[in-house]
């Protein structure tokens, strides 16, 4: 019998080894970012005192991400992801939120049919991109102004770019650089990077026109100038995956965007 319970810092061990079953690619993150931004959003299931699943979400303005959802390979079917979906599902209501979101590996047919059953729908279909920097020469560029985003300016880009409301401020209060790129002459809001340098990637990475990309990823490179590539999502955005490719990206995975009412 499972016991459900929220995750503490001691909790960080299972966590490493759950989150490979995520298959991501990603690194994995360090015992302070657990400590500080993951453990106080994540809930756990427990069977004998051992840590077998956990998942990890975040909470915006009327709204949840649902980040990570893993469950050890010896405890499924069990019931886990649905009990732990259903408890953060519970969360988020007591909350006052009304809608919640997730991303998952389109060949992950058991978990789509978990999500759809909690109500969860497909909305659209996500690239993750590894980007060499030695291809940032290749990619266009509109000669866009690139800064930092202000923090008065988060509902405004956050309604243009059709994002969760909070998002951004979740985003900057857990250590991301936001970047704004606007036209040059007029400033007309051209892209948007959220960008973690401890990666280094940028999720979400957002333009309206995809000769935007360059001048985003200029920005980028200038914090993290000894790396040697880059990871962005290119959400629903064929053009901007077609930009991606031409100039040396490969495509690690591809992701299905759920959203669904509370």
């Amino acid at each position: 019998m499972a016991t459900l319970r929220a995750a503490t810092t001691d909790d960080y061990a299972a966590f490493v080894r759950l989150f490979a079953e995520l298959r991501t690619g990603d690194p994995i993150p360090t015992a302070d970012v657990w400590a500080s931004g993951i453990a106080p959003a994540t809930w756990v299931a427990t069977i004998e005192d051992r840590v077998v699943a956990y998942c990890y979400f975040q909470e915006y303005a009327d709204s949840g991400y649902v980040r990570h959802v893993a469950v050890d390979p010896a405890a499924r079917r069990q019931g886990l992801g649905r009990a732990l979906m259903t408890t953060v599902a519970g969360r988020l209501r007591t909350q006052g939120k009304k809608f919640w979101r997730l991303n998952v590996k389109p060949d992950n047919v058991a978990a789509i049919a978990l999500y759809a059953s909690l109500g969860l729908k497909a909305k659209y279909l996500a690239r993750s991109f590894r980007l060499p920097w030695a291809a940032l020469e290749a990619l266009p560029s509109l000669g866009a102004a690139v800064s930092v985003l202000a923090p008065e300016r988060d509902a405004t880009v956050e309604d243009f770019f059709s994002l969760p409301r909070g998002q951004l401020t979740e985003s900057r209060r857990i250590g991301r650089t936001l970047f704004e790129a606007v036209a040059a002459d007029g400033g007309t809001t051209l892209g948007l990077a959220v960008f973690n340098p401890n990666f280094p990637g940028a999720f979400p990475f957002r333009v309206v026109d995809h000769r935007a990309t360059g001048d985003l990823l200029a920005a980028m490179r200038r914090m993290v100038p000894n790396d040697d590539n880059v990871n962005l999502v290119a959400e629903d955005d064929e053009p901007l995956s077609a930009t991606l490719l031409q100039a040396g990206a490969v495509c690690k995975m591809e992701i299905v965007h759920m959203e669904g009412a509370l």
